[in-house]
C-alpha cells in the first residue's frame, strides 16, 4: 500500500489498530506504574511498625506521609513542563531513577527527620515521572481507546500498590520495615535499564520539532508496518500548538473553568484517597484487628482500585466524565459502612474496603485519564501535572489532618463519616467538570485550525 506524499501523523495514530508497538509502550509504562504504586504505599505499609520501633505517635509521623506527596507536587507541577521541552521519555527515566534511589535509602532511616528528606526528593521523582508516562500513552492510543488505556494502564499503579501491602506483611516479620523500602528501591533502578534501550519517544512530541524527521519516520515504520510511506513526504501534525509558558494556556481558548474544576475535583478526592490509603492499615491495626490482615486491608483497596478502573475506563470512552462523578457519589456510603462494622468481622470488612477501593480509587483513576486526554500534545504533560500536582494539596491534607484527627481519638465512625464528606463535594464537582467538558469538545475548533509541517 503506498501513501500520498502528506503524512498525516494524527490519523495515523488515530486509525490504528493496537498491535506490537503499543503493546511494548503499554507494557513498559504499566511496569513504571507498578513500581510507583509499590513506593508510594511504602511508608504507609511500614508505618504500624515504624511507630512502635521509633516510638513516635501518629500526628508526629503524619508528615511523613505528606511530605512524600509535597515533593510529587512539586514535581508535577513545577518540573513536568520538562516533558513538553525535552520528551517523554528522558523524564520518565529521569524520574524513576531519582526515586529508586531515594526510596533504597530511606531503608536506613533510623528517625524522623532523614526520612521526612529522603520522601520528600523521592517524591519529586514520582512527580516527574507519572504525568509523562500518562502522555505518552495518551499521544499513541486511538482516540475511542485514550481513555481505557489510560485507565487500564493505571491497574498497575494499583496492583503495585496492593501488592505492596502483601508483600510487606510477608517481609516485615521476617526482615523487618526496611527490606519493603530497599525492594521500593532497587526495582525501578533496574527498570531504567530497560526502558533506555526499549522505551520510544512519543511521535506527536517529536513532531512538534522539524529537526526529528528521521525520529519519526523510524517510529511510524514500527507503529504501522502495514503502510509504505514516502519518505521524502511532508509529514503534518494537526494540532494546537500556541506560545507562551505552558501553565498559562491551561487557561486560554475556553479551557479556564475547566481546568479549575479538574484541579477542584483532584484536590477533594485526593484528600479521602490519601487519607484511606495511608492510615486504613493504622486504624484498624488501633482497632484491634490483627496486623497482618489490616495490612492486607490496605493492599486490598488498591485491588478494589483495579477493578473501578477497568469499569471506569470503559464507560469513560462511552458515557463521558459523568461515569467518574457516579463513582464518587457511590464511593461516600461504602465508606460510611466500613465502621458500622460490628467488631470488624472479615467476611465484612473486606468486602467493604473493596468497594470503597473500587469506587473512590477507581473514581480518581478516572480524573487521571480524563486530564491526560482533554489537553492538547503540547500542554498534555503540563496540564496533567498540573492537576496531579494541584491535586496534591488534597494528598498532604488526608494524611495530616488524619494524623490528628487519630491523636485525638475519636469514634471511628466520626472519621469516617468525615472521609466521605469531600468525597460528596467531589461527586458535585465532577458532575460539573463533565458538562464542561462535553460543551468544551463540542465547540472545539477544527483539528487543522493550526498545523506543525515538518518537511
Amino acid at each position: 500500500m503506498t501513501n500520498p506524499a502528506r503524512i498525516d501523523l494524527v490519523a495515523l495514530i488515530e486509525d490504528q489498530k493496537i498491535g506490537a508497538f503499543q503493546l511494548l509502550v503499554f507494557a513498559l509504562s504499566c511496569a513504571v506504574m507498578f513500581i510507583e504504586g509499590y513506593d508510594m504505599q511504602v511508608v504507609a505499609y511500614t508505618a504500624p511498625t515504624i511507630l512502635k520501633e521509633w516510638h513516635v505517635s501518629k500526628a508526629i509521623f503524619g508528615p511523613v506521609f505528606a511530605v512524600g506527596v509535597a515533593g510529587y507536587m512539586i514535581g508535577a507541577t513545577l518540573l513536568s513542563s520538562l516533558a513538553d521541552r525535552i520528551g517523554r521519555k528522558k523524564v520518565i527515566i529521569g524520574g524513576n531513577l531519582l526515586f529508586g534511589v531515594l526510596t533504597f535509602a530511606a531503608g536506613f532511616a533510623t528517625s524522623i527527620e532523614p526520612m521526612l528528606a529522603l520522601r520528600f526528593v523521592a517524591g519529586l521523582g514520582l512527580g516527574l515521572s507519572i504525568p509523562s508516562t500518562i502522555a505518552l500513552n495518551a499521544e499513541y492510543a486511538p482516540k475511542r481507546r485514550r481513555a481505557s488505556a489510560i485507565t487500564t494502564l493505571f491497574i498497575g499503579y494499583t496492583v503495585g500498590g496492593a501488592l505492596g501491602g502483601f508483600v510487606a506483611a510477608k517481609l516485615i516479620p521476617l526482615f523487618g520495615w526496611p527490606s519493603v523500602f530497599y525492594l521500593g528501591g532497587l526495582a525501578p533502578v533496574a527498570l531504567v535499564v530497560l526502558l533506555a534501550f526499549a522505551l520510544p519517544e512519543s511521535a506527536r512530541f517529536l513532531a512538534l520539532d522539524p529537526n526529528n524527521r528521521d525520529r519519526i519516520l523510524a517510529i511510524l515504520k514500527r507503529l504501522r508496518p502495514e503502510l509504505a510511506l514516502d519518505r521524502q513526504g511532508e509529514i503534518v501534525l494537526h494540532e494546537e500548538h500556541q506560545p507562551g509558558l505552558p501553565v498559562k494556556n491551561l487557561f486560554t481558548e475556553g479551557r479556564a473553568v475547566m481546568t479549575t474544576l479538574l484541579w477542584l475535583a483532584f484536590v477533594t478526592s485526593l484528600m479521602a484517597h490519601y487519607f484511606m490509603t495511608s492510615w486504613l492499615p493504622t486504624v484498624l491495626d488501633s482497632a484491634g484487628v490483627p496486623l497482618a490482615t489490616a495490612v492486607q486491608a490496605g493492599g486490598l483497596i488498591h485491588l478494589g482500585g483495579s477493578l473501578g478502573a477497568l469499569t471506569i475506563g470503559w464507560l469513560l470512552d462511552r458515557r463521558g466524565a459523568v461515569a467518574i462523578a457516579i463513582a464518587f457519589l457511590l464511593a461516600a456510603p461504602a465508606l460510611v459502612l466500613i465502621p458500622s462494622v460490628g467488631t470488624y468481622e472479615v467476611a465484612v470488612l473486606m468486602p467493604l474496603v473493596f468497594l470503597t477501593g473500587l469506587f473512590l480509587l477507581g473514581g480518581q483513576i478516572g480524573l487521571n485519564a480524563l486530564s491526560g486526554s482533554i489537553y492538547p500534545t503540547y500542554i498534555r504533560s503540563t496540564g496533567s501535572g498540573w492537576a496531579f500536582g494541584v491535586g496534591r494539596v488534597g494528598s498532604i491534607l488526608g494524611p495530616v489532618v488524619g494524623g490528628i484527627l487519630l491523636a485525638g481519638n475519636p469514634p471511628v465512625k466520626l472519621l469516617f463519616m468525615a472521609v466521605a464528606l469531600p468525597v460528596l463535594v467531589c461527586a458535585v464537582i465532577t458532575f460539573a467538570l463533565s458538562r464542561v467538558v462535553n460543551r468544551h469538545q463540542a465547540g472545539a475548533p477544527a483539528p487543522a485550525r493550526e498545523a506543525e509541517a515538518l518537511s
